[in-house]
């Protein structure tokens, strides 16, 4: 199947992960290894580069609000169902910061998920699981909970709590990596994208919705961006199995085509104004097997992350 669609910005883990690569840019010449057993002990190295920082901060404002997936999902007609999701009472089982970590991440998409069908109920349960992970993971101190629950309880659409809870992650991200504990950031990041995988696959697949599929193959960038961060952690044996299966999953996104097709721009009239017109097309490859394959992938590294 060939889908011929302009370029479009990739869905919230492309804003997390925008942020996440800025602070690391690249492995540099220390290896970063993180001790969890050392989470409550406060490391005054390694302190954020202030323009580093700065940029990271620019990205994120710049990229627009992550509402994308979540609409796609909608508009495809998928009935609400939340036993899809990871259930809040998985939670009482993960023991150690790794599991908290990429749970949190797992959690969080998952309230975006339960976000587009405005079911304010379970968002509330499930804030209070992300409430509890990040207190465990003393990082709750950057998610003014109370608003967030106010906002939730006084309006229909939940967007604004979603984008409080996201406008925290730079603040949160920063504190960790003053801390020595960058890989927290990174373990949240895989989680919650994995999630947002497996959700839109399963939907995808359910609904064989074109759009959806489209968007899936998109993420074959978002998981090169993320094997980079891994292969940072070579001493974490975590980092290491999470790199191992995602790196499987990378061989059937292989399977993927991605190109784009270089148009001339044109000058078109919009609100009284001259405007550059970008008519360069993606073209994405995406056969429903193959969309399948990745289904199958995610699915099952999905099962070792949750328990």
């Amino acid at each position: 199947m060939k889908i011929h669609r302009k370029t479009k910005t990739l869905n919230l883990f492309l804003v997390l992960l925008s942020l996440v690569i800025a602070n690391f840019s690249s492995c540099s010449k220390k290896e970063k290894v993180d001790d969890f057993s050392e989470l409550s002990k406060s490391d005054s190295s390694g302190k954020i580069n202030n323009a580093t920082s700065e940029l990271a901060s620019q990205v994120i404002k710049s990229i627009p609000p992550p509402v994308e997936m979540e609409s796609m999902i909608l508009s495809s007609g998928a009935p609400y169902d939340l036993t899809i999701l990871n259930g809040v009472a998985e939670a009482e089982k993960y023991s150690t910061n790794y599991h908290k970590a990429i749970n949190l991440g797992i959690y969080g998409a998952d309230l975006a998920y339960i976000n587009i069908y405005n079911r304010k109920e379970d968002a509330l349960s499930y804030l209070n699981t992300v409430i509890k992970l990040s207190e465990d993971l003393k990082v709750g101190q950057f998610f003014d909970f109370e608003t967030i629950k106010r906002i939730a309880d006084n309006n229909k659409n939940l967007d604004s709590m979603l984008n409080i809870t996201t406008s925290n992650f730079e603040k949160m991200n920063n504190y960790l990596q003053d801390q020595n504990r960058s890989n927290l950031s990174m373990y949240m990041l895989t989680g919650g994208w994995v999630e947002a995988l497996y959700v839109a696959c399963k939907v995808g697949l359910d609904k064989k919705n074109q759009p959806l599929y489209e968007k899936i193959a998109e993420q074959k960038i978002v998981l090169d961006q993320i094997l980079l961060l891994l292969s940072c952690y070579k001493n974490d044996p975590n980092a290491m199995t999470l790199h191992n299966d995602l790196n499987e999953l990378k061989e059937t996104f292989n399977k993927i085509k991605i190109e784009t097709v270089y148009a001339e721009p044109t000058m078109v009239e919009e609100n009284g104004q001259l405007v550059v017109k970008d008519n360069s097309k993606t073209i994405i490859v995406a056969p429903e097997d193959v969309i399948m394959e990745i289904f199958t992938s995610i699915t099952n590294t999905r099962k070792k992350i949750i328990g």
